[in-house]
Order: structure tokens, then sequence, then C-alpha cells
């Protein structure tokens, strides 16, 4: 699947319907472990990332990531903070505009990256509190991963 399977629209309905009613510190840790579920049920290598504003507060790498798999998420984490969108929402706004985000954004490439990978966690009349972000895959398996744990985690706080 390339990111062209994806509209802006069809990313926008992913955010609207991810939102929370809250988000805590231990929410956070229980969507990590959620990730974290799923990522060693596919034997992915990647790391998995939950933070509210900055502060990281769920983190693991999984055999097969590395170090350049962090440099990915906090860039990914970057679009996310600067736009208040998934990075695969900016990446694909870019790509409808026929343009190309690492050429045409303005922004340095070496502190931002539009990859599938990384959401915005939205509360209900607060707006975006967070980012979960996942690293190691193909970006689309990446935002994949990251939709289904946040079904799984809304859907077992409800």
């Amino acid at each position: 699947m390339t990111t062209g399977d994806y509209s802006t629209k069809e990313l926008l309905q992913q955010e609207e319907e991810l939102v929370l009613s809250s988000f805590t510190n231990e929410d956070a840790i229980r969507l990590g472990q959620e990730l974290l579920k799923l990522a060693l049920s596919q034997k992915a290598p990647v790391i998995v990332q939950v933070r509210i504003g900055e502060q990281i507060i769920f983190h693991s790498a999984l055999t097969g990531s590395s170090s350049e798999n962090d440099w990915w998420i906090n860039r990914k984490y970057r679009v996310v903070e600067k736009f208040k969108h998934s990075s695969m929402y900016v990446r694909v706004s870019f790509e409808e505009k026929n343009q190309s985000f690492e050429e045409d954004s303005g922004l340095d490439n070496e502190l931002y990256a539009a990859h599938g990978g990384g959401f915005p966690i939205i509360v209900s009349g607060t707006g975006m509190v967070g980012v979960a972000l996942v690293s190691g895959l193909p970006q689309v398996d990446d935002h994949k991963m990251i939709i289904q744990a946040l079904k799984n985690f809304k859907r077992a706080k409800s």
C-alpha cells in the first residue's frame, strides 16, 4: 500500500473517530502496552512510544529496531506537534497538492519527517494532548498499528 491509498478526508475521519474523553499518564501506559502487544504479536522490529506533551510516558524498543528508529520517532513527533494532525495526514496533504513535504514544507528534514507513524492523541473539549508513535515498519504499516491500538484502547476504555 502506498500513501496514495489514503486521502486526507479518510485520515481526518480517523482522527475524529479516535477522539478520547480523557487521557492520563496511566492511559498513556495502557496505550503503549497495547501498541507493544500488537508489535510483539507481529514480531515487528519497531520502537513504540507514547507522549503527553513533550514528556515520554511509554517507550519500548523491540528486537530488530535501532537508534535510527528513535531518530525517525522524534522527526514524526515534531510533525504531529507542529501540524496537530497525523504524520500520514501531513504527508498525504502535500501529495494531494502535488508537492513534496521534504522540498516544499520549508522545514529541516533532519528534524521533521512526514511519514506515517505519528498520530495525535486528542481529548474532546481539550484538543491534542499527546502523540502515539511507531517506527520500524513501512510507513503505512506504522500508521495502521497506531490506528488499531487506539481502536482497541478506546474500546477497552469505554
